[in-house]
């Protein structure tokens, strides 16, 4: 197994990966001279990592958590492919999936900041056409309130086909509710999206994406695609199949290239790392009422309540708003999203009231690393036993 555990004492670029050091506490970057801030529980999160990564169905993973708005834990584990020796670091890029809807939401809001989109307006019938009295608008497809049969033509996206096409095909689809009445996830339809984006910004939508979010705000290595993948120094590649006997890396492209607003963006754990300090808003970037508009719940997803399983025993009621999911854990408000594509897993969870993060990506069709997030917020808050990665250790 390869691993390394690093606390950060200032930012995370300027820190060496230190082989096998595990050091659950930091000085404030703001202030070197400062009293250490312990956080216990992390002793407690590495060992459950440990244990739980040991599951050879783990490739790679990368991790961090965030409090009080400032890095305290990075966790980095495993290659960038199986049996090549490459240790993933924070560098490492990985395929970010649905997060990616995190930035379209993001960007919707500061367009709608400077006054370059009305997300109240519907969308334009020659993007996306659907059945009903009235179109959704844009803030109804951004918060997946199109009325469509959840993840509407996915599988003909898999299978190739071009999504300006699937879209024509949309509206001949019967829906489940009136547009805005009801929660349905949507991947083809969310990509919408991009045709807006790029009549407001005169760009295409991959373009918007860099010059107003990406270069501006400092994210290191984040990019577009998988030609943009490939081309960097150090990139994950996935390993696919969930109950695979042995670990062989795969082709990292993916039909959902054709559609980066929904999951196309590439991302490293420093990436992860500043956007989720961005969103908390303990690095300048995004104004506070962009921030405020974008994790305010639009709509209530009953659907994904009841979809969480033995987590609704923490998790009380979710919603969705721009790009993002809003849960609440145990009267905790978390802005969050996770993301899968064949072989790569993301998640990024925000506690935008404290000033706490996690995030963590991985290059492996694995059941563990799903859990990681409710592991953190038991031991963090001492609610619970943080044993949800318990069932995975293997003999």
């Amino acid at each position: 197994m390869i691993r390394s555990a690093l606390t950060a004492l200032v930012c995370l670029a300027s820190l060496p990966v230190m082989t096998g050091v595990s050091i659950a506490q930091t000085t404030s970057p703001t202030d070197p001279a400062a009293a250490q801030i312990t956080f216990p529980y992390l002793e407690m999160l590495e060992a459950r990592l440990d244990r739980a990564l040991a599951d050879r169905r783990v490739v790679g993973l990368v991790a961090a958590v965030i409090e009080g708005g400032e890095p305290v834990f990075y966790y980095t584990h495993g290659e960038t492919a199986a049996g090549n020796g490459e240790t993933v670091t924070p560098q490492t890029l990985f395929r970010a999936a649905s997060v990616s809807k995190t930035f379209t939401g993001t960007l919707l809001g500061l367009l709608e900041a400077d006054g370059l989109v009305d997300l109240s307006q519907p969308v334009p019938g020659d993007v996306l056409r659907l059945q009903g009295a009235r179109q959704p608008t844009l803030e109804e497809i951004a918060s997946h309130r199109t009325g469509l049969p959840p993840n509407a033509y996915d599988l003909d996206l898999e299978a190739g086909q071009a999504p300006t096409r699937i879209r024509e095909r949309l509206a001949r689809v019967d829906l489940m509710c009136p547009v805005g009445d009801c929660y349905t996830y949507q991947n083809v339809a969310f990509s919408a999206l991009e045709s807006v984006v790029a009549q407001a910004t005169g760009g295409d939508f991959a373009s918007a994406l860099r010059e107003r979010l990406i270069e501006p705000l400092g994210l290191p290595a984040a990019s577009v695609g998988t030609a943009a993948l490939t081309a960097s120094p150090s990139w994950a590649r996935p390993h696919s199949g969930w109950r695979r006997l042995t670990n062989r890396p795969g082709d990292p492209t993916s039909p959902y290239d054709s559609i980066p607003s929904a999951s196309g963006l590439n991302l490293s754990l420093d990436d992860m790392v500043v956007w989720a300090q961005l969103q908390l808003g303990s690095r300048p970037g995004l104004p506070d009422a962009v921030r405020s508009r974008i994790h305010a719940p639009l709509t209530d997803t009953l659907r994904e309540t009841r979809r969480l399983g033995e987590l609704r025993s923490r998790v009380e009621q979710t919603w969705y708003g721009l790009g993002w999911r809003i849960y609440d854990w145990e009267g905790r408000t978390l802005v969050l999203h996770s993301g899968y594509l064949s072989g790569y897993g993301a998640q990024i969870v925000l506690e935008p009231e404290t000033g706490f993060a996690f995030v963590a990506l991985w290059n492996s069709d694995n059941r563990p690393a799903w859990w990681l997030w409710p592991t953190v917020m038991d031991l963090r808050t001492g609610n619970g036993p943080g044993t949800w990665l318990d069932r995975f250790e293997e003999d």
